[in-house]
């Protein structure tokens, strides 16, 4: 089950909501936006945290969120993912869900099933997220993911967020954890190379192959035009008159052959994972 926004008790939101929904069957198809979706985003795919926890963590992340002007998302899955996969598995599960997630954002995985975390950023955020900081942030988290406390953990992600944001961009700080994206122009041709590789290849290729197949040409007509052009002339050998052939005895004999063929068959498996290629350039604080 995934939960993307915060439950409202209160009566009176609740009649807020009714009258959105009447208004909406009067005036045609009316969209409702999640609570807050530009400034938080809570995705409990593990259903770690109760429908309470859920309500306080989206407060938190939301105030948080407006201060900074970036989205602040927490994810939890179950998806048992390793320590080495875990930046381009996640940056993936990014770009797959941008109708979700924010240019400007930062995102704090834990995966549940293998005890890994990783923070990822994009946008502006990856300026004021320096390794230094995300070292700075990772070592904040830790007492409270030791013990199991993860709506601590969330609140500490929030807290520190605001801190980093108020601070402002490090001029010394450094980014050996950022990741350059690819260019729309390239994620279009990686598109098209898997949609019709031979189209493809004949598009970006075709005049390599006609550069090949006209020198080849030339080649072979050169070849045979010289062939043809000394033939019966000058420096040909005689084969009449400089050999002879004696034949004695003759005996016929059949050979007889036999193959033998194994058919060897051949099968490949591969692992599953995202496909999307990691487009958007992102920071990482590296899983821990």
């Amino acid at each position: 089950m995934i939960r993307t926004s915060c439950k409202k008790t209160k009566a009176a939101v609740a009649a807020l909501l009714a009258l959105v929904l009447l208004l909406g069957s009067s005036f045609g198809a009316f969209a409702i936006g999640s609570y807050g979706d530009e400034n938080y985003a809570l995705i409990d795919e593990a259903n770690i945290f109760t429908d309470e926890q859920m309500t306080s963590l989206c407060d938190k992340l939301s105030a948080a969120g407006s201060k900074t002007d970036w989205q602040l998302a927490v994810v939890t899955t179950n998806d048992n993912v390793s320590s080495s996969r875990m930046d381009k598995y996640y940056n993936n599960y990014y770009d797959n869900n941008r109708n979700v997630f924010e240019a400007d954002c930062v995102m704090f995985v834990i995966d549940n099933a293998s005890s890994n975390r990783i923070i990822l950023t994009h946008g502006t955020a990856e300026s004021y997220f320096t390794d230094e900081r995300l070292t700075e942030m990772k070592s904040a988290l830790k007492p409270s993911l030791a013990s199991g406390d993860m709506v601590s953990a969330v609140q500490i992600f929030a807290d520190t967020s605001v801190s980093f944001y108020e601070q402002g961009i490090p001029s010394d700080g450094h980014h050996s954890n950022h990741v350059e994206g690819k260019s729309e122009e390239q994620l279009a041709s990686e598109r098209e190379k898997k949609s019709n590789k031979f189209l493809w290849t004949l598009t970006h290729w075709g005049w390599l192959f006609g550069l090949i197949a006209l020198a080849g040409g030339g080649i072979f007509a050169g070849v045979n035009v010289g062939r043809y052009k000394y033939n019966g002339k000058s420096g040909t050998y005689n084969l009449k008159e400089n050999s002879s052939m004696n034949l004695l005895d003759k005996q016929d004999e059949f050979l007889g052959s036999h193959t033998s063929y194994t058919v060897i068959s051949s099968s490949s498996s591969g692992s599953g994972g995202s496909s999307s290629g990691g487009g958007s350039s992102h920071g990482s604080s590296g899983s821990f």
